[in-house]
C-alpha cells in the first residue's frame, strides 16, 4: 500500500531525489504508477520533484519527466520554457520511452487537488494449484480465488473492473450505484450492481458464468461502461437485447456456458446443485454420477498431475462421492474400490488406470 509522506519539507525533498535516481535507472509500469499517485498527494511533492528535474543532467529522465508535466493545467513559468526548448532539441533517442510513460499517465493522472482515494487502482491476485485464496478489494468486494487463478483490478471513478485472466473465482460484490461492476473474461462480460455470482474460464474462448444472488448482464468483453450502466438501470428489454443479442440477464440459481461467444440455453439449478459447483470454497470435489472422464479433468485442475488417456468404456463410468481437492491417493483408492481401477505412476505425477474384471 502506498504510505503519505511526511510533508516537512526535509522529507518531501528526500522522497524526491530518491524518485529521481529510480528515474534514471528506469522506472517498471507499477512504480511509474506508485510515482504519481505520490506526486497527487501533496502540491508540495509535484514543486519537489519538478524543481529537482532542472538539476538533472540525464535527458531521459528529463523526458520522462516532461511527459508527467505536461499533463499539468499550471501556468508556465520562465523554467518550464526553457525546459521545453531543451527538450524540443534533441530527444529523438528517447521518445518510445516518454511515449510509454505518458500512456500511463494519461491513464492514471490526478490533478493534486483531488483526494488520492479517488486514484485509480491496480492491482494483480493469484492463487497456485490446489490453494483457494481470499482477497478483499478496495471497495469491501471479496474475490475468492480457486486453484490456478490470476485476476486483474483496474478500479476508476467510472467502473470496478475485473479481467479473470485465467482460473475460477467467486465474486461477492459491494453495492455502488454509481459504478458497475464488470468481470471479463475472454470475448464476454459478466455486469452487476450488487450480487454473488462465479465465473470459471477454461481458455479464451469458453467461459462458465454461475449466479449465486441477484442478477447479472451478459455482454461482449468491449461494451462501453456507459450503456452498460444504461442497461442496468433501463427497465427497457431491448436495450438489453441491443447489447447482448444472444441473451442475457442471468438470475440467480441459473448458470451459462460461453464457447466462442455463443450462449449456452440458461440452466436453473437447484440449491444442491449450486452448493456441488461452489463446493470448491471449502476445499472438496462434489460428484454425483458425472462421467469418470469428466472427474480426473476437474482433479488435475487441483494438482500438477496427468492421466494418460483411458478407454471409452472407463471414460464412462460414473463417479459419485465427496473429495478433498488435493487427496489424490484418496481419489484413486475410491475407483479401485467401486471400480476395480489400478492406478500406476509411469513418470513423475503421471499415472495410468487400467480396469481388471471378474470373469466369473
Amino acid at each position: 500500500m502506498l504510505t503519505k509522506t511526511p510533508n516537512d519539507k526535509k522529507s518531501v525533498q528526500e522522497q524526491a531525489n530518491l524518485w529521481i535516481t529510480r528515474l534514471d535507472k528506469g522506472l517498471s509500469r507499477a512504480e511509474k504508477q506508485h510515482l504519481i499517485a505520490w506526486i497527487n498527494q501533496d502540491k508540495a511533492h509535484y514543486a519537489a520533484i519538478k524543481k529537482i528535474s532542472f538539476l538533472w543532467s540525464d535527458i531521459s529522465t528529463k523526458h520522462e519527466l516532461n511527459g508527467l508535466f505536461a499533463q499539468k493545467p499550471e501556468k508556465n513559468t520562465q523554467s518550464d520554457y526553457l525546459m521545453k526548448g531543451f527538450l524540443a532539441a534533441g530527444l529523438v533517442s528517447v521518445a518510445l520511452l516518454a511515449s510509454s510513460l505518458l500512456h500511463d499517465v494519461n491513464k492514471i493522472w490526478l490533478s493534486p487537488q483531488q483526494n488520492i482515494t479517488q486514484q485509480p487502482v491496480y492491482q494483480k491476485f493469484s492463487s497456485q494449484y490446489g490453494e483457494q485464496k481470499q482477497v478483499t478489494l478496495d471497495d469491501g468486494s471479496v474475490v475468492k480465488l480457486n486453484t490456478n487463478t490470476l485476476i486483474e483490478v483496474a478500479y476508476s471513478k467510472l467502473q470496478r473492473k475485473i479481467t479473470l485472466i485465467r482460473g475460477e473465482a467467486k465474486f461477492d460484490v459491494a453495492k455502488d450505484k454509481s459504478r458497475p461492476f464488470t468481470v471479463i473474461s475472454g470475448h464476454s462480460s459478466f455486469t452487476a450492481l450488487g450480487t454473488i455470482f462465479n465465473v470459471q474460464r477454461d481458455n479464451i474462448s469458453s467461459v462458465e458464468l454461475l449466479v449465486k444472488e441477484g442478477q447479472v448482464l451478459v455482454a461482449k468483453a468491449n461494451v462501453p461502461v456507459s450503456k452498460l450502466l444504461n442497461a442496468i438501470s433501463s427497465s427497457q428489454k431491448t436495450t438489453v437485447q441491443q447489447l447482448t443479442p444472444n441473451n442475457n440477464i442471468i438470475f440467480a440459481g441459473e448458470k451459462v456456458a460461453i464457447a466462442s461467444g455463443v450462449n449456452s440455453t440458461k440452466k436453473s439449478l437447484s440449491a444442491q446443485e449450486v452448493k456441488q459447483e461452489l463446493s470448491w470454497q471449502q476445499g472438496v470435489l462434489i460428484f454425483d454420477g458425472e462421467p469418470l472422464k469428466q472427474v480426473l479433468k476437474e482433479v488435475q485442475r487441483y494438482n500438477a498431475i496427468k492421466f494418460l488417456p483411458i478407454d471409452t468404456e472407463m471414460a464412462k463410468l460414473q463417479v459419485s462421492g465427496y473429495f478433498k481437492t488435493n487427496d489424490i491417493h484418496g481419489l484413486l483408492q475410491s475407483l479401485h474400490y467401486n471400480f476395480s481401477i489400478t492406478a500406476k505412476e509411469v513418470a513423475a505425477n503421471t499415472y495410468t488406470l487400467s480396469r481388471v474384471l471378474d470373469k466369473a
